[in-house]
């Protein structure tokens, strides 16, 4: 039986509130606002897409883009915070759509699902061994789309690997970020603590008939900034 995700976002912040890595929960309303601010680094690809799908049949985004929508379904279209996704959308991503580093942000939105990391890991083992027909099928599916994926599998699958470490709360630091990113986009732990601090809290909070310039200013934040 799935059951409903929570979408609070006290509920969801809550392993990271308890751990000490998010001092205040945002509201609804800041996490709308740094999602608009973070929706076009994360949709604009970036120099590096071409190599790190190089030798994949259907590496080129034109082809991998159809099959990895098919696997993930509509949630590889929302674009925004993550705490809207699906548990097993979170999963289909990790493993269809190549990840070059610890992909902190994706891995800490399945712990804030209850047994999500447990879940996720079993869930990769079986496409790696392909324990069953579905999953067998799954594997042969990845291979298309993402360069020696067995390998990609391990970097989550092998002691102290990528699961390992978000279990421990172990995630990349911000020096470990690429100079052109936005550290604060790359972590939700970060993200939340961004908005938190950032933005205001509800939209009465700002002056009358200044919300809707306030939005399309964050969303068109990127665009207006230098080129590095």
């Amino acid at each position: 039986m799935v059951t409903a995700l929570s979408r609070d976002p006290a509920v969801r912040l809550a392993v990271f509130v308890d751990a000490g890595l998010v001092s205040q929960v945002p509201t609804t309303f800041q996490l709308l606002q740094g999602q608009l601010e973070m929706a076009p680094f994360v949709l604009l690809p970036d120099a590096g897409d071409d190599d790190r799908y190089a030798g994949a049949p259907l590496g080129h985004p034109l082809l991998r883009t159809p099959l990895v929508f098919w696997e993930v379904g509509p949630d590889h279209l929302r674009i925004g915070h993550g705490l809207h996704a699906a548990a097993e959308s979170l999963y289909r991503h990790l493993m269809f759509v190549f990840h070059e580093g610890m992909p902190a942000y994706d891995l800490q939105l399945i712990q804030t699902v209850p047994g999500g990391l447990a879940t996720f890991r079993q869930y990769a083992q079986d496409i790696e061994d392909g324990r069953t027909p579905e999953r067998a099928r799954q594997r042969k599916r990845i291979d298309l789309v993402v360069p020696e994926a067995s390998r990609y599998r391990h970097c989550f699958l092998e002691p102290g690997g990528w699961i390992d470490q978000a279990e421990a709360l172990d995630y990349p630091g911000e020096a470990e970020v690429a100079a052109f990113l936005r550290p604060e986009f790359m972590s939700l732990v970060r993200f939340a603590n961004y908005c938190a601090r950032t933005f205001p809290r509800q939209p009465l909070d700002l002056p009358l008939g200044r919300l809707p310039g306030h939005l399309l200013e964050l969303a068109s934040r990127r665009f207006r900034q230098p080129a590095a």
